[in-house]
């Protein structure tokens, strides 16, 4: 345990100090994160207007505009601590044979990516924080139900981290069979956005639709941790809910050394 910690502290010590060397780069990438959020939150409050301000699942799941305000404010905020974008750089390094040098280390490259992906979101999360509380102060969101929401949130939250980065690394290792992945990226970004609740709450999808969600990973690496701050989880669902992340995290951990075990007998450093 020391070796890793030791590890991960120079890791990202390094990765940090990267990250400061690019702060406007970075900080416009961080800002491009609030474009799908707002733009949900436009298109439903719009809607609640048209419909007297309130819209309603039929089943007791309700909006009104401040809950919208909440819940894509908050969403915000998750999904930029729960962020991945490995499947977007790994099929390069497969391309280039930018794989190799990272091959010859003693550690898993996972573990590098990992620090930087930890280190972008604390960099950019102290540069964002003004421009968050300023957005929670404008628009008004409606408050959590009950303030120990915000606290059952946090092993949620983590646990959706942990899981959306296993997944999209485990979708990023599809490279080491077709080192063209920009199609099945897109395709399993489409479904996130659906299945994960980042374009719609999940309460007011279809019937069958929110069924399918309930049980679908995405949910455990979206929706769920932002509903729990909001008190929208009802309190005989928590437990089953934390239950499905772990998992859905054993589950991704298993899939992730399989497809690395395999897909690395397939590299054979395209370009290098």
């Amino acid at each position: 345990m020391g070796y890793w910690i030791r590890m991960y502290r120079a890791s990202l010590k390094i990765a940090v100090a990267s990250m400061l060397q690019y702060r406007m780069e970075i900080l416009i990438w961080a800002i491009w994160g609030f474009v799908a959020p707002l733009i949900s939150l436009a298109v439903w409050n719009a809607a609640a207007i048209a419909r007297g301000g309130t819209i309603s699942n039929g089943v007791g799941a309700t909006f009104k505009q401040a809950d919208f305000a909440s819940y894509f404010l908050v969403s915000m905020i998750f999904n930029h601590i729960m962020m991945s974008w490995d499947a977007f750089e790994f099929a390069y390094r497969v391309r280039d044979g930018n794989l190799s040098p990272r091959l010859l280390k003693p550690i898993h490259p996972i573990h590098g990516d990992a620090s930087q992906n930890i280190a972008f979101k604390v960099t950019t999360s102290l540069m964002l924080l003004p421009i968050w509380i300023g957005m929670f102060l404008i628009l008004k969101p409606t408050p959590p139900a009950h303030w120990y929401d915000l606290i059952l949130a946090i092993p949620a939250l983590m646990m959706g981290a942990v899981m959306r980065y296993v997944f999209q690394y485990c979708l990023a290792m599809v490279a080491f069979w077709t080192t063209r992945v920009e199609a099945i990226n897109q395709l399993y970004n489409s479904l996130d956005g659906f299945l994960a609740g980042r374009f719609a709450p999940l309460a007011l999808l279809p019937g069958w639709l929110g069924t399918i969600a309930f049980f679908l990973p995405f949910r455990y690496m979206g929706a769920f941790p932002v509903e729990l701050a909001l008190g929208r989880v009802p309190t005989n669902q928590i437990l089953s809910g934390y239950g499905l992340q772990i998992i859905w995290v054993i589950a991704g951990l298993g899939l992730l050394r399989v497809m690395w075990a395999n897909g690395i007998k397939q590299y054979s450093a395209v370009g290098a």
